[in-house]
């Protein structure tokens, strides 16, 4: 087992509250994001009537935005390493913001203005990994990226929590009156934020955010930068890009279909059915820190960080595969069962997000938007299609979820396999550099 080097001097306080300032961007993100979700058994009877087309018309809906969103996550990849990231955030989230704001005014019946809004929506939060994955690697030392990767990724299921518990609040159980407040709500913190994130990022922090990033000793990617097309030559982008699919597909299959279950499936009630998806992004925030915190102390205990990566991605991974036959098969009757484990799979994949994204990180440094765009693009990709082949094909519905959850619950152990061909330190080819070093 190769060691890591010795924990490195003490991080300065401003670079961490860099950190929650990209979790508080997350945060946002999902919220805006699961609007839709938290909202779907409200707002779709208002853009579809029919109940057999509620489900076609979802999907689509998703498919949308997961285009869009794929797309523009190349598109931000390349403007993030060649422009000012800190502009760059400011104006993705203002667009995103602008967004959900705009849904909450659709009149009834309008899908096609809906669809518009989510690929709008989509464009803003594109940005949004690719820009706080980039900015991780600027400013937190290797040994602690995982941590901060778990960090600002958590914001995305305290968002999630919050996003269902604002709906409890706001909206009338009965006539479904005030999802419309709640777009505008999550939409308007946005704004909030874009103040928040300018006051505390000028002056040197500017420098150190919007600077060239500088490479690790000793780590993928140290030596001169190649360019952006002799990457995707490089073993590291595609065991990166693998493992990213299939995180990325686990995770957001239950961002998409865990709703839908809840209402038709187990067919819960409005307040019911917040309460447990507030449940799941917790246990889901909870498994994300907890990924990071371990690939830490795991490396700073004398194992190397990649061994420390790889080995969480196991324990991961079966802990999915584990959770998800009995949270799809104990009967209805076994609710809290079913929950429980629900949660359980819950925090297990959203931990597969801070080893994801430090992979992505140690590969060039110089183009690490990028990669984490591509990543995101075919994952996404993948993830659209799925959607909508379940949509278009029926595949989703009373009683057809429970093998769908368990297929699902494979993908993170294809996850660790492809990490586990990540060289260990002493072990990787040397980068082949191209001169320019551009992209």
């Amino acid at each position: 087992m190769a060691l890591s080097p010795a924990a490195g001097p003490p991080i300065d306080p401003w670079r961490w509250r860099i950190v929650w300032l990209l979790f508080f961007a997350t945060l946002i993100n999902y919220m805006d994001r699961l609007a839709l979700g938290n909202t779907q058994r409200y707002l779709l009877p208002e853009f579809e009537p029919d109940p057999a087309r509620q489900n076609a018309v979802y999907a689509n809906v998703q498919f949308a935005f997961g285009v869009s969103f794929a797309v523009f996550q190349v598109v931000a990849g390349f403007l993030i390493d060649r422009y000012s990231l800190r502009y760059l955030y400011l104006g993705a989230i203002l667009i995103w913001s602008a967004a959900g704001v705009l849904t909450g005014f659709l009149p009834a019946g309008a899908v096609a203005l809906l669809m518009a809004c989510r690929v709008a929506l989509g464009i803003g939060e594109a940005f949004n990994w690719p820009c706080a994955v980039a900015c991780v690697r600027r400013v937190i030392p290797r040994d602690s990226r995982g941590l901060a990767n778990g960090i600002f990724h958590s914001g995305a299921s305290i968002g999630a929590v919050a996003t269902p518990l604002l709906a409890l609040v706001l909206i009338d159980k009965s006539t479904g009156e005030g999802w419309r407040t709640l777009f505008l709500i999550v939409g308007g913190v946005g704004f909030v934020w874009a103040v928040l994130w300018m006051a505390n990022t000028g002056g040197e922090r500017a420098t150190v955010i919007d600077g060239e990033p500088q490479p690790d000793a000793g780590a993928a990617g140290s030596g001169p930068f190649p360019s952006i097309w002799a990457v995707f030559g490089m073993k590291l982008f595609w065991i990166c890009l693998g493992t990213g699919v299939c995180v990325n597909l686990c995770w957001h299959f239950y961002n998409t279909w865990f709703p839908r279950y809840l209402t038709e499936d187990l067919q819960l009630s409005g307040a019911g059915e917040q309460w447990v998806l507030a449940g799941f992004y917790v246990c889901a925030d909870l498994g994300s820190m907890a990924s990071g915190w371990t690939t830490r102390k795991l490396a700073r205990a004398g194992w190397s960080v990649e061994m420390s990566r790889k080995w969480v991605m196991v324990g991961l991974a079966v802990v999915v595969m584990a959770a998800s036959v009995p949270a799809a098969y104990l009967p209805a009757t076994a609710l809290a069962g079913k929950i429980a484990f629900f949660f359980l799979v819950a925090s297990a994949a959203m931990g597969g997000f801070a080893v994801f994204f430090s992979l992505a990180q140690d590969i060039v440094p110089r183009h690490t938007a990028q990669i984490l765009g591509v990543s995101g693009c075919v994952s996404w990709l993948v993830i659209s299609g799925v959607t909508k082949t379940i949509g278009d094909l029926g595949l989703a519905g009373p009683g057809k979820y429970a093998d769908l959850f368990v297929a699902v619950g494979c993908v993170p152990l294809t996850a660790a396999v492809i990490g586990w061909f990540w060289p260990e330190p002493g072990a990787r080819p040397p980068a082949a550099p191209t001169p320019g070093g551009g992209g």
